[in-house]
């Protein structure tokens, strides 16, 4: 019987350097350093000279990440955020925790990313904020953001928790706005065991600020100033962290050169969109996203060859059930049409060459209905 051909290759990747793993556990364990601590500090030290920054500060989430960076930039109740509509929930589920109002944004139409020419569109003097996200690991138009962000005298952020290792103009995703937020989840191109995120800048008194909320905003006598929040980075998640962030630009090679051959693939289908990236970018490829005609059709032909495929994300933020009602202002017709037709197949850097060729015919010989003819 044909193996399956996996999403994720976690199992895969614990047991490459599972000695490793095993004595960063024990060192922690040792130490008793489990929440926050110096394994953490040696990570943040770490992750900011990574990408070239004065700043970062650990946090438990990418969620966490986003809500603190908002928080830390005085958004709150009354305020407006543009953020994209097609992306993960927590972009916006973060604009409502801090009580401020989320306004969604389409899609390029080529790129997925957010539109600049949508966002000019929603921008009012309650607008506060642009976050932008760097979908599946390409990189959105960081110039034409930040030209709007500029001209409306606010600032804007990057919601890089897809992102790392991504590349725009050779500087690293997550150093162009007035922070970038990562998530380090599980399955992410550097994921902790567990739960994980950062805040990074080059605004050290935004990190310090975040650092404060993010335990309990308490000073080193006890007292607490204002409402802060027990959203700290897990000492082991720091080490295990420090561990994968040696091989992340290797990983994202890797994911970059198998995509590059699915690519090849798309285009002999002939049945099958993919992501264009814009000129001057990397993308890392935290997904490798296809948009068939049919979604049904195209992953039940990738099941019966024994590929497994995900669906990142089927509802674009703006008709989920906890924002319908009002957050947005005329149609998202290409992120609605994204949602419905994306599939994710596999791109892992631990797949055998068995396994991306396997997916590589697949994609070739796929014949079903185009997006175009849908």
């Amino acid at each position: 019987m044909q193996s399956i051909v996996p999403m994720q290759c976690l199992q895969r990747e614990y047991e490459a350097d599972k000695e490793t793993f095993l004595s960063v556990f024990d060192a922690v364990c040792s130490a008793s350093a489990f929440c926050d601590g110096d394994f953490v500090r040696a990570f943040e030290r770490e992750f900011a000279a990574h990408l070239a920054l004065r700043g970062c500060s650990g946090v438990n989430s990418g969620t966490s990440a986003l809500f603190l960076t908002m928080k830390a930039l005085g958004v709150g109740r009354g305020d407006e955020v543009v953020v994209p509509s097609a992306t993960f929930f927590a972009t916006a589920s973060a604009v409502l925790m801090t009580g401020a109002t989320p306004v969604f944004a389409d899609c390029d139409a080529r790129t997925w990313q957010i539109s600049p020419e949508s966002v000019a569109s929603l921008l009012t003097e309650k607008t506060k904020l642009i976050v932008g996200v760097h979908l599946y690991g390409g990189a959105f138009d960081t110039n034409a953001i930040g030209k709007l962000a500029g001209e409306a005298g606010i600032p804007y952020i990057e919601d890089a928790c897809q992102a790392a290792g991504t590349k725009i103009g050779g500087k690293r995703a997550g150093t162009f706005g007035a922070a970038g937020c990562f998530s380090f989840y599980p399955t992410k191109n550097i994921g902790a065991f567990g739960e994980g995120g950062a805040v990074v800048s080059d605004d050290e008194a935004l990190i310090r600020r975040i650092g404060f909320l993010k335990k309990h905003a308490q000073t080193p006598d006890g007292d607490h100033l204002e409402l802060g929040f027990n959203m700290r980075m897990e000492g082991l998640q720091g080490a295990f962290l420090r561990v994968k962030l040696q091989s992340l630009d290797r990983a994202v090679e890797r994911r970059r050169a198998i995509a590059a051959y699915y690519r090849q693939a798309a285009e002999r289908s002939g049945a099958l969109r993919y992501q264009q990236s814009l000129p001057g970018t990397e993308h890392s490829y935290h997904l490798f996203v296809v948009a068939p005609g049919s979604r049904a059709d195209f992953t039940a032909y990738m099941r019966d060859r024994g590929i497994e495929t995900a669906v990142h994300y089927p509802i674009p933020l703006h008709l989920q059930t906890a924002f319908y009602g009002g957050y947005y202002r005329g149609a998202l017709p290409n992120a609605e049409a994204l949602c419905r037709r994306c599939v994710s197949v596999p791109v892992s850097p631990l797949l055998t060459d068995a396994e991306t060729e396997r997916v590589y015919e697949a994609l070739r010989d796929y014949r079903g209905a185009s997006p175009e003819e849908s």
